[in-house]
């Protein structure tokens, strides 16, 4: 009687596994897909009179529903990581993002949109290991196939100061 009820147990799995369509991105994640390779650059950085410039690599792949996007910077002997899925919010029609950081203690949730060549992401309020919580917005713009900018602000009041800027070229 046990095997009967394995081997159901493993038909109905089998059944209910190949009855439903597999599940893809949709068409708002796929108009994204010129992100996908990897891109290397530099970034400028000016946080409050702290100058920085980082070597930066930003690696972009499709992940079933996702787009996942993984930073690396490396300025002053320092390496900092970031690992992002971004996906879309049918109920909200604007693009959501989680991004763990490796060096804030909780993930940044960001909502972006899509502005002519531009995709444009505001982040809710964020500890980022800073005194006081974070905003910020990036905008990576589409310069070209090869070519992409990037824009980095953070809300100071209600101001937006430009605290990093960079160029990145698609490698693959």
């Amino acid at each position: 009687m046990r095997k009967l009820l394995t081997l159901l147990f493993v038909i109905c799995s089998f059944v209910s596994a190949t009855a439903q369509p597999p599940m893809e991105a949709p068409a708002e994640l796929k108009s994204l897909a010129w992100m996908v390779g990897t891109w290397e650059g530099k970034m400028s950085m000016d946080i409050e009179g702290m100058k920085m410039e980082s070597k930066t690599t930003m690696k972009c792949a499709m992940e079933g529903m996702f787009l996942r996007q993984d930073f690396i910077m490396e300025a002053e002997g320092m390496k900092m990581t970031e690992v992002g899925y971004l996906g879309w919010d049918a109920e909200k029609k604007k693009y959501s993002m989680y991004t763990f950081a490796s060096w804030a203690p909780t993930p940044r949730i960001e909502w972006g949109e899509i502005k002519g060549n531009d995709f444009v992401s505001i982040s809710e309020p964020w500890a980022s290991g800073m005194p006081e919580k974070t905003v910020s917005r990036a905008t990576l713009k589409k310069v070209s196939d090869g070519e992409v900018s990037f824009l980095l602000e953070f809300k100071m009041g209600d101001k937006w100061t430009k605290v990093g800027t960079g160029t990145f070229k698609k490698k693959a």
